[in-house]
Order: C-alpha cells, then structure tokens, then sequence
C-alpha cells in the first residue's frame, strides 16, 4: 500500500475512533456527536435554518432536519415558521441544559485524545490537519 493510501486510512481511522468515543461520552445525555454537534451549533447561531446549519456542520440539509427532528421530538430544539416557508430553529431551556452538561463530556473526549501532545504540537496538528482540509475543498 501507498504511503499516500496509508495516511489517507490512518486518518480515517482516527476520525473514526474519535467519533465512537464522542458518541459513548455522549450517550448518557441521549445524543450522538452528530445531535450534538447539530445542537452545539444552534446555540451559536439562534434562528438557523436546516440548510444554514447543514454547511455549518457538514451534513446535507436532509440529515439536518432528520437530526432537528430528533432534537424537537425530545424537547431540545424548538421548530417555527419564520423567513417565508424557512422553519427556524432555535435551541429550548432544556436544551441548553443538556449542552451545558454534555459539552464538557465531548470536550474531554478530545482532550483525553490530545494528551500525548505538547501545547505546541497540538497547534502544530491542528494547523496541518486545516491546511490538508484547505487543500482537498480548493481552499488553500
């Protein structure tokens, strides 16, 4: 195999771990690290539409409103009609409640991952890993 090939699997297979640890430290809140990050990202911008939350966290609108469903149906996200036929979403006192407990879960999942790393090095992967983002969406 590649060396190429190799780093491009190395990679997926820490997204994946990463994603199955999130999800575990999640799980006693009743979330997911997609319903969290979903959640997470309401908070941040009130009012969002599917679509705009959708390109903010990398789901296609139609895994966005399924994961907004999700929330609404358990009292965690609040659905209106607002700009036309656009629903706004807006995240409940229950759900702030639970991303105030959940957050600090998630977050120690990745400190727990980054351990190993000296401050500086943690910079130094994370100024990679965006530049290699940067790299396969053009944007660099």
């Amino acid at each position: 195999m590649s060396p190429e090939v190799e780093f491009g699997l190395t990679l997926k297979r820490a997204q994946h771990v990463l994603a199955q640890r999130m999800d575990e430290a999640l799980r006693p809140f009743d979330l997911n690290l997609g319903l969290w990050v979903a959640l997470r990202e309401l908070a941040r911008q009130p009012g969002a539409s599917a679509s705009e939350l959708a390109r903010i966290t990398l789901h296609t609108p139609q895994t966005l409103s399924g994961l907004l469903q999700r929330l609404q149906d358990r009292g965690l996200v609040e659905r209106t009609t607002g700009r036309g036929s656009i629903v706004d979403n807006h995240v409940t006192p229950a759900g702030r409640r639970t991303l105030a407990a959940a957050t600090p879960k998630a977050e120690a999942v990745i400190d727990q991952a980054l351990a190993a790393f000296t401050p500086a090095r943690r910079a130094k992967f994370q100024e990679l890993l965006a530049e290699f983002a940067d790299s396969l969406t053009g944007s660099a």
